[in-house]
């Protein structure tokens, strides 16, 4: 029985110990996701030529295409797409030129 015991308790420590390891190796990864997100921007841009089902997926693709856009989104009954994005990286500007080499000029609101 006292062997038995031994074991479970030297497991339980390895195990207790191994959470700690795990948790400070995980801890800057959680840091580099938190900084960022503090780096993401979001802008909205006005984007009146859309007039068919296939323009938002087209100005989604332009806009997503630049480097440092994360996520844009399009409304396409407000005519309308945001987008975010790392400022760091392209500008508001560079996201509107984007969309208006595709066809659709866009305006940050």
């Amino acid at each position: 029985m006292k062997p038995r015991f031994i074991i479970a308790t030297g497991l339980l420590v390895l195990s207790v110990s191994g959470l700690a390891l795990i948790a400070t190796v995980a801890s800057p990864v959680h840091v580099a996701a938190a900084q960022a997100a503090a780096r993401q921007q979001t802008t909205t841009f006005d984007v009146p030529g859309m007039t068919c089902a296939l323009c938002p997926v087209t100005v989604r693709k332009a806009m997503e295409s630049v480097e440092g856009v994360r996520l844009v989104t399009v409304d396409f009954d407000a005519r309308t797409a945001t987008a975010m994005f790392d400022p760091s990286k392209t500008t508001i500007e560079s996201i509107a030129t984007a969309s208006e080499n595709a066809g659709y000029p866009a305006h940050a609101k």
